[in-house]
C-alpha cells in the first residue's frame, strides 16, 4: 500500500464525516455573519467594514481550527479500526503519519479555496483583491502548519481526547495573541511582544497588509516561519510515531 493510496483512504474518511465538512466550510461564514453583525456600528471609517474585517480573522481563525480535523483524521474512533490492516502493511512509519498530514492538507485546501472564493465573489467581501493569489498561498501554508501542528499532537499521546485537549492550550494562546476577535494592542507593550509567538498573529498581519496596504514585504518571512515550525512538528512525529500506540 503506496503513499497515495494511503492518502485517499484518509481523504475519503475526512470527506464521508460531515461534522469536518460543515466545520469547514459553514463554520466560517457563521463567525463571520456574526462578529461582522455585532461589531457593525465600530466600523465605518476607512472603506473597511466589519464584514470585511471579520472575513479575514474567522477565515483564519476557522483554519487554525484544522489542527483538529488532522486529529481526527488520524485517531478518530470510527476510523481507528480500519486502519488497523495499514499498520500490517508492509508501509513506512512515516507514511502513516504523513498521509494524515497531506490528505488533511488536501482536504483543507479545497475547503478554505471555496470558503475564500465564495467571500470574495458571491458575498463581495474584501479577502485579498488583486492580491488574493497571495492571500491564499499563505493560508494554504498556514493550513499546512495545523494539519502537521495536530498530527504531531497524536504521535505525542496516542489518543484522540487527550491530543485535542492538550492542543486546545496552545491554539487558544494562538489565537488569543493573534487578535482575531479584538485586538490585543490595548493590552500593552508586554503583551504585544508575545504575541510574536503566534503563527496566527503572523498570518492576521501579514494578511492585513497584503490586502489593504498592498505590502508583501511580510509574505515570505511569514511563509517561512511557518514551514520550518511545520517541519518541527514532522520530524517530532517522526521520532515519537509508534505504530502499535496508533490502533491500541
Amino acid at each position: 500500500m503506496n503513499l497515495l493510496k494511503l492518502i485517499t483512504f484518509d481523504f475519503m474518511n475526512i470527506v464521508r464525516n460531515p461534522v469536518l465538512v460543515i466545520a469547514n466550510t459553514a463554520f466560517p461564514f457563521v463567525l463571520i455573519l456574526v462578529m461582522g453583525f455585532v461589531t457593525n456600528n465600530s466600523f465605518g471609517a476607512g472603506g473597511v467594514s466589519s464584514f470585511d474585517y471579520y472575513t479575514v480573522n474567522m477565515m483564519i481563525f476557522a483554519a487554525a481550527l484544522i489542527a483538529m480535523t488532522a486529529s481526527n483524521t488520524f485517531m478518530e474512533e470510527k476510523v481507528k479500526k480500519a486502519n488497523i490492516r495499514i499498520v500490517y502493511a508492509p508501509v513506512s512509519t512515516s507514511s502513516i503519519y504523513l498521509s494524515k498530514i497531506l490528505s488533511t492538507w488536501t482536504f483543507s485546501i479545497i475547503m478554505y479555496s471555496v470558503n475564500v472564493l465564495l467571500a470574495q465573489t458571491v458575498f463581495h467581501l474584501n479577502v485579498g483583491g488583486q492580491n488574493l493569489p497571495y492571500v491564499m498561498l499563505l493560508l494554504y501554508v498556514f493550513l499546512f502548519f495545523g494539519c502537521c501542528f495536530g498530527t504531531m499532537f497524536c504521535c505525542l499521546f496516542k489518543n484522540e481526547e487527550q491530543a485535542n485537549g492538550i492542543m486546545q492550550i496552545p491554539i487558544a494562546f494562538f489565537v488569543f495573541f493573534g487578535g482575531v476577535f479584538f485586538g490585543i494592542h490595548r493590552f500593552g507593550d508586554t503583551v504585544n511582544h508575545i504575541s510574536l509567538l503566534s503563527p496566527v498573529k503572523w498570518v492576521t498581519e501579514c494578511s492585513f497588509r497584503l490586502i489593504y496596504d498592498q505590502d508583501v514585504s511580510m509574505l515570505l518571512p511569514v511563509m517561512t516561519g511557518l514551514f520550518l515550525a511545520s517541519i518541527i512538528c514532522i520530524a517530532v512525529s517522526h521520532v515519537v510515531c509508534k505504530p502499535e500506540g496508533y490502533v491500541c
